[in-house]
């Protein structure tokens, strides 16, 4: 599969990470006057000056600079078009078409080419116009208000939910679907890939105790929420935390078991679990549904992940992986300078090594 990516940021160069998993050649189509994706340049920043982010989503793409905005541009990025199986773009609804790249024409001229066009909020309804990013998109979809904080402010995430999940995966499960379809029918698609409608599915269960409860649900108080005490997390003796999580009445049980006088209050619990490390109780309770929380400098050396393949390197350069079967060698190969492949592009289109740099008539 050979996917074109003209997106930024996160959720669309996430999605080609994904696919890339699956054995996907990615090539990044990036714009050389605003150099180019803009994570290069976000920090923290490695050794080599290059941001940590974009290093670690863009490993292994190729990445061929074209400035869309001219005729010459268009050309080549038609022609890699021609040779592709799909397209990632993540501008508003329409500005790409006003660069001189429309996707309805695209899928004229390339009827085969999966083209996934990712926004906030879609490429129709009102405000299909609108900039945004993902903390906008979880408040819009009502996922914000169910981590209100003590103090009555919502919580702000500290993953980017609409990002990942809302963008790069729902893209990936679309892209792959569209290309099944393709198998039988022949024919693309134009996948219109809103990240605010991808935030809702995570509504769906608290969405259905608002409709029972008839507008008196209080953010907090939900079943998976914190509402159970057996349902938290707890501080532990040396000030780390352990998810509790014992839902099930088997659980539960096991937990009384363990737990002093069996009593499973909120406040009996915390008592309990402040009285030895959380590693202690991580061993001590893992039948129960109690598993330690850990830093991301933890994850990286915990021996599941290690395991299962899905980190790989050591120090500096430990990379997580896709979650599908490997191995998958991309994810510590170097992400590409800017325009780095933008020659090879050429030549193997059969366009002149000066063609980008031949000025477009005006």
């Amino acid at each position: 599969m050979k996917v074109l990516d003209l997106s930024r940021l996160l959720p669309g160069p996430l999605c080609s990470w994904l696919l890339r998993g699956m054995g996907a050649a990615v090539t990044k189509i990036e714009d050389p006057a605003s150099g180019g994706d803009y994570l290069r340049g976000l920090p923290p920043h490695g050794p080599d000056g290059v941001g940590a982010w974009f290093t670690a989503i863009n490993a292994g793409c190729r990445s061929v600079a074209l400035d869309l905005r001219q005729p010459r541009g268009r050309e080549v990025l038609d022609a890699l078009c021609a040779e592709s199986d799909v397209l990632i773009e993540s501008f508003r609804p329409g500005v790409l078409a006003r660069s001189g790249v429309d996707p309805a024409a695209l899928r004229v001229r390339h009827p085969r080419l999966v083209i996934a066009s990712l926004s906030g909020f879609g490429q129709d309804g009102p405000l299909r116009a609108l900039p945004g990013h993902d903390l906008g998109y979880v408040g819009l979809a009502g996922v914000l208000s169910l981590g209100m904080r003590v103090d009555g402010a919502p919580a702000v995430p500290a993953v980017q939910v609409a990002d990942v999940a809302a963008g790069a995966l729902t893209a990936a499960w679309r892209i792959t679907a569209a290309l099944l379809a393709r198998a039988s029918s022949g024919e693309g698609d134009w996948l219109d890939i809103s990240l605010t409608d991808g935030v809702l599915p995570f509504l769906v269960p608290a969405a259905a105790t608002e409709a029972l409860a008839g507008g008196a649900r209080r953010g907090g108080s939900g079943v998976l929420e914190g509402g159970l005490p057996t349902y938290r997390c707890y501080r532990c003796a040396d000030g780390r935390f352990v998810a509790v999580a014992a839902l099930e009445r088997r659980f539960a049980e096991a937990l009384a078991a363990a737990a002093p006088g069996g009593d499973l209050s909120a406040d009996a619990l915390a008592r309990w679990f402040s009285t030895a490390p959380r590693d202690h109780w991580a061993a001590a309770l893992g039948h129960a549904c109690v598993t330690p929380v850990l830093d991301p400098a933890e994850v990286l050396a915990h021996p599941l992940f290690r395991a299962r393949g899905r980190v790989v390197g050591e120090g500096t350069a430990a990379r997580i992986t896709p979650p599908v079967p490997g191995p998958h060698p991309f994810v510590q190969a170097p992400a590409p300078a800017l325009g780095a492949h933008t020659a090879e592009a050429l030549s193997s289109l059969g366009f002149p090594a000066d063609h980008l740099e031949t000025h477009d008539p005006a």
